[in-house]
């Protein structure tokens, strides 16, 4: 069928407009969501798994606790493991839609009975099962709990891992072997992660589209003129 021009004008801009818009809403930024645990149930031999704000977490093995003592509310961290083992586990996330995401950054605390020394938390990625990079970071330890929280909860932004693709977070949560004379843990709160979109047209890829539809549209408004 052979529309008059004035409606091939018509169509074409329609067609132009809708792609334009199509490729915009494409465009949009992923929504970072953030893990806070608040629905896990509180009290130490955490296993999960929980799903929350789009990501499953669960424990790998040896021991970890949810506790109060958040930023705010409630935290994941390290509990004691019986004598002669290392007390603590890894926590692990992945996307309850089972795709890829990138891990943003966390809330960190550490405590120490004592109140000297530091830890270091360890904080991995995986694609498909191979590791893609480690984030760490050091505290000096707090023995203070202040407000019914950690005294020296600290916000961590991804360093190794930033703009990295992963389907795997594992967080390794140190703790004190029960009845060993000393009592510390590494505590993690508020994890912020955002899911991978597909198929996002790349900033060029909009420029030349726009371009495209500008030039269609001087062809298409000459073309109806000389056919006046």
């Amino acid at each position: 069928m052979n529309l008059p021009l004035s409606n091939r004008f018509g169509v074409l801009t329609g067609s132009v407009a809708a792609a334009m818009l199509t490729a915009s809403v494409l465009a949009l930024p992923a929504v970072a969501n953030t893990i806070t645990f608040e629905t896990a149930p509180f009290g130490p031999g955490f296993n999960g798994p929980i799903t929350e704000a789009g990501f499953t977490y669960s424990k790998l093995n040896g021991a970890l606790f949810v506790n109060n003592l958040g930023n705010p509310g409630q935290d994941v961290e390290g509990a004691s493991a019986v004598v002669g083992a290392a007390g603590g586990d890894v926590l692990k996330i992945v996307s309850a839609a089972l795709g890829d995401f990138d891990f943003d950054g966390l809330d960190f605390a550490a405590f120490d009975l004592s109140g000297t020394g530091s830890q270091t938390l360890k904080v991995e990625g995986f694609l498909g099962g191979s590791s893609v990079g480690v984030d760490q970071y050091t505290l000096a330890n707090t023995n203070k709990i202040s407000n019914s929280k950690y005294s020296n909860w600290t916000t961590e932004v991804a360093s190794v891992l930033a703009g990295k693709n992963i389907s795997e977070l594992d967080i390794t949560l140190n703790a004190n072997a029960a009845n060993s004379g000393s009592l510390f843990d590494e505590a993690v709160d508020n994890v912020v992660l955002t899911p991978e979109q597909g198929a996002i047209p790349e900033p060029s890829s909009l420029t030349l589209l726009a371009a495209a539809a500008g030039a269609s549209l001087v062809w298409l408004r000459r073309r109806r003129l000389s056919a006046v």
